[in-house]
């Protein structure tokens, strides 16, 4: 048997139905009779007890993974801030699949994440090639606190083994940070992580979509604790943006959140421009009173040099980025595609009149099966190391 990857989704605001509809579709798409893994994602708006049930009427006892998301991306589908689903299914003798959780991220990333990697590394053989990883990104709401990244993919990266590809992002209910959920196998939790290991006759690579440009010269933080800068350049930090963004911007201090995007160049700093050695860094909040930005992560320290980035999106840099990736896959047709995608990106959030993602299903077709979902935060490797990624977009391909 070759193998056969299912691609379905549904926007029926009844749970039960909608996983229903999304979960035969995938099925039946390829004519799958034996499915051996399903990756699932659905809008926080869901009743993930009714959408489960609905799950397991189709994939009784299938492996599954999956959570909450700000919006679904298919082939032919995109959606977002509605009653989304999207159902990925794979059947194949020639790849495995191996699906893994760890609770408690909200008590300590660094320990959770250090626990999912010693479970991966006792796991993995000599022909494992890929990792996916996703996370419950909102701790809390009031005030907004989130399950940081920088050191769960710290804990994970000590363990694993050097031949696997990673990439992974943070599940995002919605834009409030309400409660968020994960699915493992037959049951729904909350502050999780999960990740499925691709092994077997497989290949994956990965590529990082920025759509950033720097607009200042390099600013050095000088006053930082945890997730909150204080002081840029020995100044308070909102009154450096607010001079930076000139004279007129229209903009409240309370506007930043969310449009103030610091980039660290992990390249070469007096050479040419080059977006992928960037890393970029999207505001989460202000504090008025102390003149401080709050950021989605707390890796911004004292003594990182930084630049105040402006929104670009090269629609030709995207079709030349799927390309490079699919000559590094070496594989003529790729046999699936995944995007990890920041919900910041949307139209109604990103300033432009396209949608970022719908550029990247024209870039791939129809012929590729491809499934995504919106995300609070990215991770993929910047140089040598995993990177929790702001406002960008993870493009993931596999050969067989």
């Amino acid at each position: 048997m070759t193998t056969k990857i299912g691609i379905g989704f549904s926007n029926q605001t009844n749970s039960y139905r909608a996983a229903i509809e999304a979960a035969r579709m995938a099925m039946e798409l390829r004519g799958i009779e034996r499915p051996d893994f399903a990756l699932i994602f659905c809008s926080g708006k869901h009743n993930t007890t009714e959408l489960m049930k609905g799950l397991n009427e189709i994939l009784p006892a299938v492996p599954k993974i999956g959570g909450s998301a700000y919006g679904v991306i298919a082939n032919e589908f995109l959606g977002y801030d509605g009653f989304e689903v999207g159902v990925t299914i794979f059947s194949s003798d020639t790849i495995r699949f191996e699906i893994f959780a760890q609770p408690d991220i909200n008590k300590g990333e660094y320990t959770a994440g250090c626990e999912l990697g010693k479970q991966i590394k006792a796991a993995a053989q000599a022909d494992s090639k890929a990792l996916l990883v996703f996370y419950d990104s909102s701790k809390q709401q009031n005030p907004p606190m989130l399950n940081f990244a920088t050191y769960l993919f710290k804990g994970i990266e000590e363990y694993l083994p050097p031949n696997l590809v990673c990439a992974g992002g943070g599940f995002l209910s919605d834009m409030q940070l309400n409660t968020c959920y994960q699915f493992f196998n037959e049951e729904i939790f909350s502050q999780n992580a999960v990740a499925v290991m691709i092994s077997g006759n497989c290949k994956m690579e990965t590529t990082i979509l920025h759509g950033c440009k720097p607009c200042s010269p390099y600013l050095t933080i000088t006053k930082a604790e945890g997730p909150v800068i204080y002081e840029i350049d020995k100044r308070p930090a909102l009154d450096v943006i607010d001079e930076l963004l000139g004279t007129g911007h229209g903009m409240n201090w309370k506007d930043f959140t969310s449009y103030v995007i610091l980039g660290v160049n992990h390249g070469d700093q007096f050479g040419d421009f080059d977006e992928k050695a960037y890393v970029n860094k999207v505001t989460l909040a202000v504090n008025e009173d102390n003149k401080s930005l709050i950021m989605f992560e707390p890796d911004l320290h004292d003594g990182v040099e930084v630049q105040l980035m402006t929104r670009s999106v090269d629609l030709h840099y995207i079709a030349t980025n799927v390309q490079e990736t699919k000559e590094r896959l070496g594989i003529k047709t790729p046999i699936f595609s995944f995007y990890i995608d920041c919900a910041g990106r949307v139209k109604p959030f990103s300033g432009t009149d396209f949608e970022d993602a719908a550029e990247v299903q024209k870039v791939i077709g129809n012929h590729i099966p491809f499934m995504g979902f919106y995300s609070g935060v990215e991770v993929a490797k910047v140089g040598t190391n995993l990177q929790p990624l702001d406002w960008t977009g993870v493009l993931c391909m596999m050969g067989e």
